[in-house]
């Protein structure tokens, strides 16, 4: 597989039509059709469905999408860093990050770090834990900001000072709002949405099954969530109370829902991670060493 032919598919992939691809690429339509044709040929199967005005990918061609999605990041952020002189730091730092407040430690260094260095651009992507440590493993971001990952030894990390307090999301008429602060009991006599990494079927997991120790398996799992702006949505639907970070989701007057802290309380520490025996490139050494200084 070419770099080139991968990045002809990905347009394919975004535009939906093959005359519109080629018109972003300043290629012929014909010629553009052959690569993916040759393509399909060389993977030995079919990555598109032709529609009569469009076209959208297959179950391979949605797989082979995120994979060249990744080899051309990954390609063009070597390349950048390849090209740039000794002399002058410029370049691209690629960071994973699940929804916490703790990013915004990681917001001042960008900021104070881009005072310094103006040529370095950042891209942050969020996911949840599975989909950080992947996009980690295969090189496609130098970091990654995890929360109380369990495995996070397995990786080079920094514990970044402060730490995610855990808390209930929920409308502003429910019973609780009384209360300055819930307990394990005080949860039982509703629904829970909780994020997906703490539940698996029916069950809690992790940090949350520990604080609600044994009435954990008493607990009414109502939905899971991996963005807390989704879940607040069922929140304010009256799905049920969520289980989430502190500072998440704006709640007060207007918004129609509040927040109360766990007790006893419950936080998550926070770390920047990357891949241990793999050398950073040279704009993420000295992002970590202006983050190691600062």
């Amino acid at each position: 597989m070419e770099l080139r032919t991968l990045r002809y598919f990905l347009a394919v992939c975004e535009y939906g039509t093959m005359s519109h691809a080629a018109e972003a690429l300043h290629v012929t339509q014909p010629a553009l059709s052959r690569q993916i044709a040759a393509l399909e040929r060389e993977l030995g199967t079919p990555l598109l469905e032709r529609h009569s005005r469009s076209v959208t990918p297959t179950e391979q061609g949605l797989y082979l999408r995120r994979r060249a999605q990744e080899i051309v990041g990954l390609a063009d952020q070597t390349a950048s860093e390849l090209t740039h002189g000794a002399n002058i730091v410029e370049g691209d730092i690629f960071i994973g990050a699940g929804e916490s407040e703790g990013l915004r430690v990681i917001a001042r260094h960008v900021r104070t770090f881009r005072e310094q260095y103006p040529g370095v651009r950042f891209h942050l992507h969020s996911g949840n834990a599975p989909d950080l440590i992947e996009r980690l493993e295969h090189g496609v971001d130098d970091f990654s900001v995890l929360m109380s990952y369990p495995d996070v030894d397995r990786y080079a990390h920094l514990r970044l000072d402060p730490t995610d307090a855990w808390g209930v999301l929920m409308r502003n008429d429910d019973p609780l709002v009384a209360r300055e602060a819930v307990s394990p009991v005080d949860l039982l006599d509703a629904p829970l949405i909780v994020p997906e990494r703490h539940a698996k079927g029916d069950k809690l997991t992790g940090l949350l099954a520990t604080w609600f120790e044994e009435r954990a398996a008493e607990a009414n799992i109502a939905a899971t969530y991996n963005l807390a702006y989704n879940g607040a949505l069922l929140v304010r639907e009256g799905v049920g109370r969520m289980l989430t970070f502190d500072g998440l989701t704006t709640v007060g007057p207007g918004t129609g829902l509040e927040f109360r802290l766990l007790f006893p309380p419950l936080v998550s520490t926070i770390d920047l991670a990357w891949k241990r025996g793999v050398p950073l490139g040279d704009a993420a050494q000295r992002f970590l060493s202006h983050i190691r200084a600062t």
